[in-house]
C-alpha cells in the first residue's frame, strides 16, 4: 500500500485536492501531539500508569525490575516466599504486579535524559520532564497504530473507509488521553493491530487454499508481546485460539501451535514470578478478587489476605452488574465513535468477500472472552476522574477494526436509503461526514476548555511538584507510609509502602522489616483521602484511620483566611489526630505540611 494513495479513493492520481487533504491531516495531528504536550497536558493521570513509569525509571537507573511503590499484599507474597526469617526486603523491591514490556521499552528511552542529577527534578517547571517522556513515547504508539490501521483497513475494504477510521482514531479523545496516562494502552493498540493484521492475512490465505500457517504465528507473536504489556490480553488471545481450532486446518493442530508459541514468550517472565513470589501471575493474580469481590485497593492494601470472605462479597452479582455495566457503556468504552458499535449490526450483513466475512467473526471471538476478562477483574468507564483511565480498559483495542466494519456497514446502508442531493459529496460520502461530525463532539467539548484552563493553571503547583518536595526532605534509606504511594515513589523518588487497611497489618510490616537498615519515617496523608466519604471512614477501608484522616480534612478546613472560624476548626482537626493511638507516628511534622498534605512522624525521634 503505497502512501501515494494516502486518503484516496482505489486508483485517484495524485491531485491538489489529495495534498490538501494530507497535509490538513498531518497539521491537525502536530496540533493536537502540541496541545497534549503543552497546555493539555499537567502530568500523568493514572496511578498504575505513574507506578509503571516510577518502575521504568528503576530499570533506567539499576537494571533491575524493582518498585518503590510496596503493595502490601505483594510484600506479603514475598516475605512468604522469602528465606531470610525477617522477610523480603522493601527497599529494592522486586515487582510482579504489571506486565514487562511497557516499563522496558521505556526505561530504553529514559536512559537517554538521566544526566548529572540521576533523573531529579529541579522544579523549575511545574510538569515534571519524563512525564513528558512517557507521554511522548505512548503518543507514538498511538501514532503508530494509526498508520498501520490505515493500511490494514485499506486492505479489507479500500482507501475511502481505511482514511476515515484513522481520521476517527485521530480525533478520538479517549485514545488521546490514555497516552497521557502512562498505561501501556498505546503500545497494546499497536501490538493488537499489528496481530490482527497478521490473523486477517492468514484468514485470507486461508481463502486463496494457501498456507495460512507463518502468518499465524506472527500473529502470535504480537499476542505474545501484547500479554507482556498487559496481563488481561491473555483474554481475547484465548478467544482467537479457540475460534482459529475450528477455522484453520488442520483443526485443532493450528490452535496448538499458536498456543505453544504465546507459552515460550510469557513463561520466562512467568518463572521469574514464580522464582519472585511463588505465583506465575505474581500479585497480579489478585487482581481478579478485586473484581469479584471486594474493591482492589481494598485487596491489594490487606497484608494477609483472608481468601475465604473475598467470594462472600457480592461475586454473583459483581460480575454480572460488570458485564451489564459494559454492554450499556459500549458507546464510551469504544471511544464514543459512532461507527464502531455499529460493528454488532455488521455481523448480521453477509459479506460477498469470504476473508471480510470471516474476519468479523474473529473480532467477536476475541472481543467476548475480553468482555469476561473485564468482568472478572473489573472495569470502569468514568476514566477521567480521581483514579484517572482505568488500566484494565480493553475494550479500545477494539476500536479500529469495529469502526471500519461499522463504516462499511454505513456505506452499505447509505446506498440503500438512496439519498438524491445535487451535491456528489452529499449523495455519496454523506454518512462519512456525520460519522466524523458526531464522533469529534467529545474531544471538541474538552479541547477548547482545556487550552484555557491550561493557560490559567501553567504556574500553578501540580500534585507531582508537592510531592517532589517531600521526597527531598526525607533519606532516600527511609520508607514512606502513604494513601499515594505512586505519586510518592515516582515525583518524590521514595520509596512508598501503600497504607494498609489495618494498624495491626502495619504493627506487623513494622516488626518484621526492623532489623533491615530501612526505618520507617512516618505516614504521609494527602489530599485523596480528603475524598473518602464518611461511610468508608467509618465501616469500610479507612475505619481505623479516620482520626488522621478526619484530622486533617477538618485542620485543613479551618486553615485558611476565609474560614469562618479557622482557629476552633484548625485545634479541633489537630486534637482528633492527637488521639490516634497504636502506632508512634501521631505528631505532625510542620516542616513537611502543607495545604492538604499531612506528615505524621513519631513524637520521640
Amino acid at each position: 500500500m503505497s502512501l501515494r494513495n494516502f486518503f484516496s479513493n482505489d486508483g485517484e492520481e495524485l491531485s491538489g485536492a489529495l495534498i490538501l487533504r494530507r497535509l490538513l491531516f498531518l497539521l491537525l495531528l502536530f496540533g493536537l501531539m502540541l496541545f497534549y504536550l503543552g497546555p493539555g497536558f499537567k502530568q500523568l493521570s493514572s496511578p498504575k500508569g505513574i507506578e509503571q513509569a516510577q518502575i521504568s525509571r528503576e530499570l533506567a537507573r539499576t537494571g533491575s525490575f524493582q518498585t518503590k511503590m510496596i503493595r502490601p499484599l505483594s510484600l506479603y507474597q514475598a516475605d512468604e516466599h522469602s528465606e531470610e526469617s525477617d522477610g523480603a526486603h522493601i527497599v529494592g523491591f522486586n515487582d510482579t504486579y504489571h506486565a514487562p514490556l511497557n516499563p522496558l521499552l521505556n526505561s530504553i528511552i529514559i536512559r537517554f535524559f538521566k544526566g548529572k542529577n540521576d533523573f531529579g527534578w529541579d522544579n523549575k517547571s511545574t510538569v515534571y520532564y519524563l512525564d513528558r517522556v512517557i507521554t511522548t513515547i505512548s503518543i507514538f504508539f498511538l501514532l503508530a497504530s494509526i498508520g498501520i490501521t490505515f493500511l490494514f483497513i485499506s486492505r479489507i475494504f479500500d482507501t475511502k473507509i481505511g482514511g476515515i477510521t484513522a481520521l476517527l482514531m485521530l480525533l478520538c479523545e479517549l485514545l488521546w488521553r490514555y497516552s497521557q496516562s502512562g498505561l501501556p494502552q498505546m503500545l497494546m493498540l499497536f501490538l493488537f493491530t499489528l496481530g490482527c493484521y497478521f490473523v486477517y492475512r492468514a484468514v485470507e490465505a486461508q481463502c486463496l487454499d494457501k498456507k495460512p500457517v507463518a502468518l499465524l504465528m506472527l500473529g502470535t507473536v504480537c499476542f505474545g508481546l501484547l500479554a507482556l504489556s498487559h496481563w488481561m490480553a491473555i483474554w481475547p488471545f484465548m478467544g482467537l485460539v479457540i475460534f482459529s481450532c475450528f477455522y484453520f486446518k488442520p483443526r485443532g493442530a493450528v490452535g496448538l501451535g499458536m498456543l505453544v508459541i504465546f507459552l515460550i514468550i510469557i513463561l520466562p517472565w512467568c518463572i521469574r514470578n514464580l522464582y519472585t513470589s511463588g505465583d506465575i501471575l505474581g500479585s497480579a493474580y489478585y487482581g481478579m478478587f478485586g473484581g469479584m469481590g471486594s474493591g482492589e485497593e481494598e485487596i491489594y492494601r490487606s497484608y494477609n489476605l483472608n481468601k475465604d470472605n473475598i467470594f462472600r462479597k457480592g461475586f454473583a452479582s459483581k460480575v454480572l452488574t460488570s458485564s451489564l455495566y459494559q454492554l450499556n457503556g459500549i458507546y464510551s468504552f469504544l471511544g464514543s465513535i459512532v461507527a464502531a458499535p455499529l460493528f454488532f449490526l455488521a455481523l448480521l450483513h453477509p459479506f460477498k468477500r469470504p476473508q471480510i466475512a470471516a474476519f468479523k467473526w474473529f473480532i467477536l471471538a476475541m472481543w467476548v472472552p475480553a468482555v469476561i476478562g473485564m468482568s472478572l477483574f473489573g472495569v470502569s468507564n468514568q476514566s477521567f476522574g480521581i483514579s484517572g483511565p482505568d488500566a484494565n480498559q480493553i475494550h479500545l483495542l477494539f476500536i479500529p477494526l469495529m469502526t471500519a466494519y461499522g463504516l462499511a456497514m454505513l456505506a452499505i446502508l447509505w446506498s440503500r436509503i438512496g439519498i438524491g442531493s445535487n451535491i456528489p459529496v452529499i449523495s455519496e460520502n454523506g454518512y462519512l461526514w456525520i460519522a466524523v461530525a458526531l464522533s469529534t463532539i467529545p474531544m471538541v467539548l474538552s479541547l477548547l476548555p482545556g487550552i484555557t484552563r491550561g493557560i490559567q493553571t501553567k504556574e500553578k503547583a501540580t500534585r507531582g511538584v508537592v510531592i517532589s518536595y517531600f521526597g527531598k526532605q526525607v533519606d532516600e534509606t527511609e520508607i514512606v507510609i502513604t494513601d499515594s504511594p505512586w505519586e510518592v515513589a515516582w515525583y518524590g523518588d521514595r520509596t512508598s509502602l501503600w497504607l494498609p487497611t489495618k494498624k495491626a497489618d502495619l504493627r506487623q510490616i513494622m516488626e518484621r522489616t526492623k532489623n533491615h537498615k530501612n526505618p520507617f519515617s512516618g505516614i504521609l496523608i494527602t489530599p485523596r483521602s480528603m475524598t473518602k466519604s464518611l461511610l468508608n471512614l467509618t465501616y469500610r477501608d479507612e475505619k481505623e484511620w479516620a482520626p488522621i484522616i478526619l484530622g486533617q480534612t477538618i485542620a485543613s478546613a479551618g486553615s485558611g483566611e476565609n474560614h469562618i472560624q479557622p482557629k476552633t476548626w484548625l485545634g479541633d482537626g489537630l486534637n482528633i489526630i492527637k488521639s490516634f493511638e497504636g502506632l508512634p507516628f501521631n505528631k505532625v511534622d510542620p516542616n513537611l505540611t502543607s495545604s492538604g498534605y499531612f506528615f505524621f512522624v513519631d513524637p520521640e525521634k
